[in-house]
Order: C-alpha cells, then structure tokens, then sequence
C-alpha cells in the first residue's frame, strides 16, 4: 500500500457520517447520472469500486433490479459499515472492505464496472484500468467519472482557507491522466466505443458554513482539519470573501462543477 493511502483511508473514514449528508446536492446527481450514461440493465452484475455512501450504488441497484447483483467496494472501513447497513434491505447488494486499485474478484465476473470520483485518488490508474478490464465479461463496460473543473470561486475559496493553514500553498490535485479527454482516451486506447461527455453539477450552499461544513464531509476534511482552532473564523471570513460572487439571486451561494463522465466497452 503506497505511503499515502492510508491518510487518504483516514481522511474518508473520519467523514464517513457526515459524507453526502450536509443537505447539498453534490455527489449522489453526479452518480445518478453517471448510472443513466452507464446504461446498466435489469440482472445485470455490477461492480462499484470506491463507493462511498452509496451514490453509484444505489442508483445501479435499482437499475440491476433484484434479478442483478451489486456489489460496492471501499477502503474505509466506516463508509463501508454505514453504506452496507442502509443496503441491508436489498439482497441483491453487498458492500464490503475492497481496493479500487486491484479488485479481489475472478476474470469475467461482472457486465459494469463504476468507479464514481476515485479513479484520481488511486497510486497507479492505468493498472487500476486493466484490473477493471479483466473483471468483465465481454460485452462489458466501465463507467467513472472524474472531473473537469472547478467552479473558479470555488477554488478561490479554498485558497483564501489554506492560507490560515501551515499548507498555505493547497489546490486541487489535477492527475496526469485525467487532465484532458485526449489522455483518457490514450489510457483507454485497449478498450472499445469509449464515450467522454461532461456533465454540469450545480450545488447550493445556504451560505459559508454550509460550504465549511460541506467541505469538511469529504476529501476537503484535509484542508479544513488543517486550520487552527483560533484561526478558523478568519478562514472562515475569508473564504466567504471570496464566494462573494456566487450569490445567486435567492442569496444562496452557487457553485457549479463540469464532471467528465466516461463509458468504455471491453
């Protein structure tokens, strides 16, 4: 296990009970709709890497149907315990401890292989493309998503938050791989009717403690965790400053994030 996966493990675990749960629209859409572009169909067997709470899974359950079979996979203990307990009603679905990296599974085992906002966090994503690939059967497909970019008062405001940290100098990672449809589609270059289109997420904050707190339930945790405790109201301040411009005209802040959505026949 690289070096830094076992921080990453604990920064989701930390947010596991709060993870999609601060009343903004964030990622169960963006899963909806990489669900509907995966085009998963009743029994079909799916596979669902890094997933979170359940906004891929869920959504490729009901597609599946009870004549399916889902199973959900994640490396933080505690996302797994609170997503396997609300899919307790669903036979069809399992949920269990799994690396999105390198799947414990036999060739050929599932028609859909989703990944929904990981693929980045991964060490090695070429690698992590070619297990996907001998999972399926043929005639399969793997469907993730990843994104494209960021609103830029969004980034703004993480900026004006990281300097009241010691990491003054945080962004957002930007992969290698995911920076462009051209390098996808060069990792995908073994893979059949690969398809990239982006989808436009529009969130609502009721104001900047929402977006503090919303930030704080997922991977943005580092960042928010990094701020002293006396410091916070200013970063706080700040990072209202600079979402300033967002106000819609309901008062709240809107945010929107372009996510690349990418279908790949085996």
């Amino acid at each position: 296990m690289p070096a830094e996966l076992p921080h990453v493990i604990g920064v989701f675990d930390e947010a596991a009970t709060s993870y999609d749960s601060v009343g903004v629209d964030f990622f169960t859409p963006i899963g909806a709709e990489l669900v509907r572009r995966a085009a998963i169909r009743p029994g079909e067997h799916v596979l669902d890497v890094g997933c979170g709470r359940g906004a891929v899974l869920f959504g490729a359950a009901a597609a599946a149907g009870p004549g399916g079979r889902v199973v959900g996979t994640d490396l933080a203990p505690h996302m797994v315990e609170l997503t396997a307990a609300a899919a307790a009603h669903l036979p069809a679905v399992s949920v269990r401890v799994g690396d999105a990296q390198a799947p414990a599974f036999a060739a050929g085992s599932f028609d859909v292989v989703t990944a929904g906002l990981v693929l980045f966090f991964l060490p090695d994503p070429p690698a992590a493309l070619a297990a996907y690939r001998r999972l399926l059967r043929p005639g399969g497909r793997l469907a993730f998503s990843s994104f494209a970019a960021f609103d830029p008062r969004y980034e703004g405001a993480l900026k004006a938050v990281a300097a009241h940290t010691a990491k003054a100098q945080w962004q957002l990672p930007k992969p290698t791989l995911f920076r462009g449809e051209e390098t996808i589609r060069a990792a995908l270059a073994a893979w059949s009717d690969v398809r990239i289109t982006e989808f436009a997420q529009v969130s609502h904050f009721t104001g900047v403690e929402q977006w503090m707190s919303w930030m704080g339930s997922h991977a943005g945790r580092e960042l928010i965790r990094a701020v002293p405790r006396e410091r916070l109201a200013a970063a706080t301040a700040a990072a209202e400053a600079e979402l300033a411009g967002a106000r819609a005209g309901d008062g709240r802040i809107q945010l929107t994030t372009r996510v690349r959505m990418v279908v790949a026949g085996r």
